[in-house]
């Protein structure tokens, strides 16, 4: 199951290989190359939001193998046939093919485990994520060297994964999910922590779009540098992750608000500093201590819904995934032009994130002290 999560970042896997698709393609403009990454992004969301009619026809683990035999076909057709048209189909129905197995990753984890185990899996579940998409990348970029063409065996490790679903998996079946058959929308709470994770995604998207241009502003031009820090940030999130489970063990359902309020602290020390080293160590901090909050959401909205509405939730947490990474550049881009900032256009944005974090983690300590006394968890 876990492996699910070592893939569910595949549509970036040839973000590596722009420039060399942009050579490859002289007379193509600069967007339309980078619309063959985003072009499946948008697919995956069509399939993402029938995904709940896709499970109960044709069955949690049928979908899941079927969204990863698509993905790898699709994914490898631009090596054998690489005319931009072909190309850009290839990729649309890839994103058809990842919609119909990512969202999955939190669902069969939900659906066989409760308990302490189901929150050490969700939280273990983040962290192979960060994993996957730091190896997926690595390994596109390794067999860039030979021949950027060669990228495209990357999809390949939908196939491994899709075997070990098939071998390994157990068949969750239909009437399971759906044993209540019920027109029971989903409550208040839900839909206010499906709102909070858009947002929750759209803040740490903001801070890893920022970070390259902040580094400019502090007088620090090298991208390795930059690509150094956002490679560790990875690293932290995905040891927030592992450590997840112990973590809300120990602070519950306080572990959300406390995630927020450091993670604003940290954003605070970064802005306030000025030697490159000081910068790494809070832009790591931030994505360490934020990374809690991301799980602590999913494993709240999976506790309280319905067995059979845990493929609906999945669907919509990944919608908000997916949403936010879209909508990240356009705000926060936006919101320097708006404000007219003398001290850098990077700053704005980066201010309104810690007062938008603070505002976030004391509701939410308020709300879970509440919570906690009077309603109990």
């Amino acid at each position: 199951m876990l492996s699910l999560s070592i893939v569910t970042g595949a549509i970036t896997a040839i973000t590596t290989i722009i420039p060399l698709i942009l050579k490859h393609y002289p007379g193509i403009s600069i967007s339309r190359i980078e619309t063959l990454v985003t072009i499946s992004s948008l697919s995956a969301l069509l399939t993402i939001l029938f995904n709940n009619k896709l499970v109960e026809k044709f069955g949690l683990k049928k979908t899941i193998l079927s969204g990863l035999v698509i993905g790898m076909i699709a994914g490898v057709i631009p090596f054998f046939n690489n005319d931009y048209l072909v190309f850009f189909i290839s990729r649309i129905i890839l994103g058809l093919g990842v919609g119909m197995y990512s969202p999955h990753a939190i669902t069969l984890i939900s659906i066989l485990y409760k308990g302490s185990e189901r929150a050490n899996l969700l939280g273990v579940q983040m962290g192979v994520g960060a994993f996957g998409n730091s190896i997926l990348l690595f390994f596109s970029g390794w067999l860039a060297k030979m021949n950027w063409h060669y990228t495209f065996f990357t999809y390949l490790w939908l196939g491994i994964v899709a075997l070990l679903v098939w071998l390994l998996v157990p068949e969750v079946h239909i009437d399971k999910i759906k044993d209540k058959k019920s027109t029971k929308s989903l409550s208040h709470s839900t839909i206010k922590y499906l709102i909070l994770s858009f947002v929750t995604f759209i803040i740490i998207w903001g801070v890893q779009l920022k970070i390259p241009t902040f580094l400019y502003e502090r007088g620090i031009v090298s991208s390795e540098k930059a690509g150094l820090i956002l490679g560790v940030m990875n690293i932290a999130g995905m040891l927030a992750g592992l450590s997840f489970g112990l973590m809300y063990k120990k602070f519950k359902l306080f572990l959300l608000p406390i995630g927020f309020l450091l993670a604003a602290l940290s954003v605070f020390g970064m802005i306030n500093s000025y030697s490159w080293m000081m910068i790494f160590i809070f832009a790591v901090l931030f994505n360490f201590v934020y990374s809690f909050t991301g799980p602590t959401i999913v494993l709240q909205v999976n506790q309280q819904v319905e067995e059979y509405q845990l493929t609906k939730v999945n669907s919509l947490i990944t919608m908000t995934t997916i949403l936010s990474s879209y909508a990240a550049p356009i705000v926060w881009n936006n919101l320097s032009k708006i404000i007219d900032f003398k001290e850098g256009s990077v700053l704005v944005p980066m201010y309104i994130m810690i007062l938008s974090l603070f505002f976030c983690g004391l509701f939410l300590m308020c709300y879970t002290t509440y919570k906690l006394r009077y309603k109990g968890e």
